[in-house]
């Protein structure tokens, strides 16, 4: 069929003649080409709007699901099946299918079991594309069958059962003996055979033996050379070996029937669920393209809504969109007992923009994306209805303008509250005042019966009557005046020029007619025609202000964006900075950490002066006060210093403000103020340094997009920014009470061995008796500086974190 043909098969809902007009099977052929097997090209060139809108919602919703896994990559990998119809018919009949087409069976097999695991992983996230791709049922045990017996050029594998495999072995000795022996032949009667070859007559191996010797190579003449010079001659002494070879081969025959037969019946029995499983290749098929439709054009799918209503934003034909160039899109909106009147010059674009209604209207009912901007919105209409070309019925010797009244009586008899009807330059072809009069009176008579209607037109009283009607409305199609030339953009609410003369003179109309043309004019009708130029011309040039606007607001969104994406790079370059940081210092205080310790056992043994333990006590604790990793401060309890000089800072500082350390140029924040120390926060760190080694800093700009937390009042003792990792964290989910403790123990010891400041306990809710006895056990020991329920950044009332006390 071409792709201009109305198809043969239609509903009666809808119309032959409409679907010719709006191009339905050439959309329908540019999808089919999306299709990798013909079945598919079938099932896209054989879609029809759905006659019931659940149905087009249903419909919708698979191709909805399916856009989105496209564009998350989720989407099946297309893959090509065969049409498997024809075996399927034959073994259900009780016939053989041939090797070749049972193999087809099984690829199309795969490809639905490879559909199956899809469907099955997209139950939850895409429950309607699933249930379309998804097979019924498992087709794994008849897969493996075909697979084990055939092969993939087409043929019964020697595998398939044990008698196939001798007969063809015991063939394949006999040839080889046969092609030793015939060898032997040549070079023993070289003198009488024409050639060097033996070759195969009737199925039996031959020497070519010239007709005045054959005598001299006893055995049976199976044919002749055209000329008559060279018989064919098999020899006496292979006829044997020739005989017990088609004998084998026979029997390879037969055996390779009888497995084509077994595995018919296979088919046969499971007839429905392989027609289940092509008809979900094909769905997959067709669904794969209608995706590359929907990139290729920028479509979508909308919500189906009930009423007779279009409002498209951005809208362009679909096949136009499909075009390598760029194509103007428009808005265009239409709904129930309204006319819409579209005027302008020839070839701006009317008459695509009434196909571009059409189409998405059985688009939207057929589960076809239509490209169209997001915010747009269409509706149902039970019956789309055109009259579009102006095509002479030469059979039944009508006129263009008979053919039309014709057509305008079939379409009044149809019209109902949910039809859209398109009339392409009604009432033309007869007198313009007659024709705009018919032209208004259909328009009234299609509104009041409550149907949807566009029309193009060039009659000014049409113009000037949808100006002033309540049901009718105008919209336009431009021309540039500059260029001399359409720009196929559609205004609504305006009624257009068709600027005849002006068009006339772009095609080459010599001026002289032209301005004759002009001067010929109604003094009114060339001021009209003025006023609209006037119109248009300042139209276009709000137009271009407002584009200028826009690439405006573009061009500073750009730059915005660039700003945030620099500032975003210099916060994680200071980040990454801190965590170097943070890490030198880690390692320096676990050094000195395991220093402090060592040196405390080894005075130990020696039996020093327990003061000397408690002094280097005290320099420990001084040690993990002045640089604690994960953000904390911990108490630490001091002996009386000497009494020494005050320090007069050059500064006053105050809790919140900014500055710069200056040993390493850090910016810090002052978290409280002691007398000469100040305690800072640089990152997640927390130091305690002197007032003199510190400079005030200018505090850095908030950042706009988050807000400072409210100041805990336990923030110089909590540890609410403390990373948990798998190495500080001790998992008792699931342990009894006794051994749970004696794993917290192990787990405190390691820490305290490694260096660790702090530590996490995993106790989960359970009954709770766990989680009391772990806390019970860390608040009365005397490694344990303090312990409480993590944060809920840190996994909350499930979590104990405890830091050590050195």
């Amino acid at each position: 069929m071409p792709s201009d043909a109305a198809p043969t098969d239609l509903p009666p809902e809808l119309d032959a003649e409409t679907c010719v007009a709006l191009e339905w099977p050439a959309l329908l052929a540019a999808i089919a080409g999306n299709c990798t097997s013909s079945s598919g090209k079938a099932r896209a060139l054989g879609l029809r709007p759905e006659p019931e809108i659940e149905a087009a919602r249903a419909r919708n919703r698979v191709v909805g699901e399916l856009l989105d896994c496209d564009r998350l990559g989720l989407a099946p990998i297309a893959r090509a099946f065969p049409d498997v119809a024809p075996a399927l018919e034959r073994a259900v009949k009780g016939g053989v299918a041939s090797a070749a087409e049972l193999w087809q069976v099984r690829e199309l097999l795969a490809v639905a079991a490879h559909l199956r695991v899809f469907a099955r992983g997209r139950r939850d996230t895409h429950p309607a594309l699933s249930a379309a791709v998804d097979s019924p049922t498992e087709l794994a045990g008849l897969e493996e069958e075909l697979t084990q017996a055939l092969e993939p050029d087409g043929t019964v594998a020697d595998r398939a059962s044990p008698a196939l495999s001798r007969a063809r072995k015991r063939s394949r000795e006999l040839r080889e003996d046969l092609k030793r022996q015939l060898g032997r032949l040549l070079e023993k009667h070289a003198d009488v055979v024409q050639s060097d070859y033996y070759t195969e007559r009737e199925g039996r191996y031959v020497l070519p033996v010239r007709s005045d010797a054959h005598l001299r190579v006893p055995g049976i003449v199976l044919g002749s050379s055209a000329s008559g010079a060279t018989l064919f001659v098999e020899p006496q002494e292979l006829t044997g070996l020739g005989n017990e070879l088609r004998i084998q081969e026979a029997e390879a025959l037969r055996e390779a029937a009888k497995v084509l037969g077994v595995l018919s019946g296979y088919v046969a029995s499971d007839a429905l669920h392989v027609r289940a499983a092509q008809r979900a290749c094909e769905e997959a098929d067709l669904l794969g393209a209608l995706a590359r439709f929907a990139r290729q054009t920028r479509a979508i799918v909308l919500p189906l809504e009930p009423e007779a209503r279009m409002d498209l934003r951005q809208s362009r034909h679909p096949l136009l969109a499909l075009a390598p160039y760029e194509v103007v899109a428009n808005d265009i909106a239409i709904e129930a007992e309204r006319a819409l009147v579209i005027s302008g010059p020839n070839a701006g674009g009317k008459t695509v923009a009434l196909k571009t209604l059409g189409l998405a209207a059985w688009m939207a009912r057929a589960g076809i994306p239509l490209p169209v901007a997001e915010e747009s919105r269409i509706g149902w209409f039970d019956t789309v209805l055109a009259d579009i070309g102006d095509e002479q019925s030469i059979a039944r010797s009508l006129s263009t303008f008979s053919a039309h009244v014709q057509r305008l009586c079939s379409l009044l008899e149809r019209a109902s509250p949910r039809s859209l009807i398109l009339l392409d330059e009604l009432a033309s072809g007869t007198d313009p005042e007659e024709g705009a009069a018919l032209a208004t009176a259909v328009l009234e008579e299609l509104t009041a019966r409550g149907a949807a209607v566009a029309v193009t037109t060039h009659y000014e009283k049409l113009k000037e009557q949808a100006a002033h009607a309540t049901r009718l409305h105008n919209a336009s199609v431009s021309y540039d005046f500059e260029r001399m030339a359409p720009t196929f953009r559609l205004t609504m609410g305006v009624p257009g020029a068709s600027s005849a003369l002006t068009v006339a003179t772009r095609h080459g109309l010599p001026e002289s007619v032209v301005a004759r043309a002009k001067a010929l004019l109604p003094e009114q009708s060339r001021e009209r025609e003025r006023a609209v130029e006037r119109l248009e011309r300042a139209r276009q040039g709000f137009e271009q202000e407002r584009a200028a606007l826009q690439r405006e607001k573009e061009a500073l969104e750009e730059l915005r964006s660039a700003e945030s994406s620099q500032r975003d790079e210099a916060r994680g370059e200071l980040e990454a900075e801190v965590e170097r940081e943070t890490v030198a210092l880690r390692q320096n205080v676990s050094k000195i950490r395991a220093e402090l310790l060592a040196a405390r056992e080894r005075l130990k043994r020696e039996g020093h002066d327990p003061k000397v333990l408690r002094s280097i006590e005290r320099d420990l604790g001084r040690a993990a006060q002045h640089v604690s990793l994960g953000g904390s401060l911990l108490p630490v309890k001091e002996a009386p210093a000497a009494p020494a000089a005050a320090v007069v800072p050059r500064f006053s500082f105050k809790p919140g403000e900014h500055v710069r350390v200056k040993s390493t140029g850090l910016m810090a924040s002052i978290v409280d103020v002691d007398g000469d120390k100040l305690r800072l926060q640089v990152g997640s760190i927390k130091l305690i340094l002197r007032a003199e080694d510190v400079e005030p800093a200018q505090a850095p700009r908030p950042q706009k997009t988050s807000r400072a937390r409210p100041a805990s009042k336990l923030a110089a003792v909590a540890l609410p920014t403390a990373v948990r990792a798998s190495a500080n964290t001790l998992d008792l989910r699931g342990e009894r009470v006794d051994d749970a403790l004696s794993k917290v123990d192990a787990f405190v010891d390691r820490l305290l061995n490694v260096g660790e400041p702090l530590g996490f306990v995993l106790h989960g809710h359970g009954t709770g008796a766990l989680k009391s006895a772990v806390r019970s056990h860390l608040s009365a020991s005397s490694c344990i500086e303090r312990s409480e329920a993590a944060d809920s950044e840190s996994g909350g009332d499930a979590f104990t974190i405890f830091w050590l006390r050195w």
